[in-house]
């Protein structure tokens, strides 16, 4: 898939969701790598498959504060899970040797929903809005990045969306990105020299098991910074939305 393909899937998620369907905890590229490893030879051990083989489309797979979701909602976000984490890892998740991680992903798949689901209805109840001109912007600058409607629409029917489940993922993830911006700072996250120290250890250790060169410390310190920023940021908003679903009513009906 090219990269203007995985903006198209990238953009109505957040990663702190998708990445941990394999254990990602937004560590560096090493961190992917070894994952992937582990992933194709096989060295996984997860949750029995959901038993929903019985529930159709619009039957209700979740109650969360009185709000319904189907069936059809979690098919959906399932195959886009499918697909981010491919793209991640490198991985065909339709292969037969790969097919034991997809009990883990259609739990993670619930728990994406679940999170999602809380995190707009806070939104909500705290007065905030997204208009539709908002939304038509952020779908015209996807226009512009797959090279016009033409393109735009192809990337549309590759990912099995209208143009109305994508308006509806932008303004769901233009809702979260309020709330978080407005209940979480992340401006000013600090981080320590011996964090720095520790990351670019493991980092080293890595490359030179993979027998290739480690740059310097000091060409790569603003990486390592940027990187362990996103991770501390990700973590934060992990436990806001830990908060969310602890304080929710969510019925499993499954």
């Amino acid at each position: 898939m090219t990269k203007k393909k995985m903006l198209l899937i990238g953009i109505v998620f957040l990663s702190i969701f998708i990445l941990a369907a394999c254990g990602s905890n937004g560590e560096d590229e090493t961190t992917e790598e070894n994952g992937s490893e582990e992933l194709e030879q096989g060295e996984f051990e997860g949750p029995e498959a959901l038993d929903i083989e019985d529930f159709d489309a619009d039957d209700t797979l979740l109650i969360i504060n009185g709000e319904e979701i189907t069936r059809g909602e979690f098919d959906a976000q399932f195959e886009r899970t499918k697909q981010m984490v491919s793209q991640q890892y490198g991985i065909d998740l339709d292969a037969d040797e790969n097919a034991m991680l997809i009990p883990e992903l259609q739990h993670q798949t619930i728990e994406n929903l679940i999170g999602q689901r809380v995190l707009t209805q806070e939104a909500k109840n705290k007065g905030m809005e997204v208009s539709d001109e908002e939304i038509d912007e952020n779908i015209g600058m996807l226009v512009q990045q797959f090279g016009g409607e033409e393109g735009f629409q192809e990337a549309l029917e590759a990912d099995n969306l209208t143009e109305e489940d994508l308006e509806q993922l932008v303004y769901e993830e233009l809702l979260i990105s309020q709330l978080f911006e407005a209940e979480l700072n992340f401006d000013g996250i600090e981080v320590s020299e011996e964090e720095i120290e520790e990351f670019y250890a493991q980092y080293e250790m890595t490359m030179e098991q993979q027998g290739e060169d480690v740059p310097p410390l000091e060409e790569i310190e603003e990486q390592i910074i940027m990187q362990l920023q996103q991770q501390k940021a990700q973590e934060e908003q992990q436990s806001y939305v830990s908060a969310l679903m602890d304080d929710s009513e969510i019925q499993r009906l499954y």
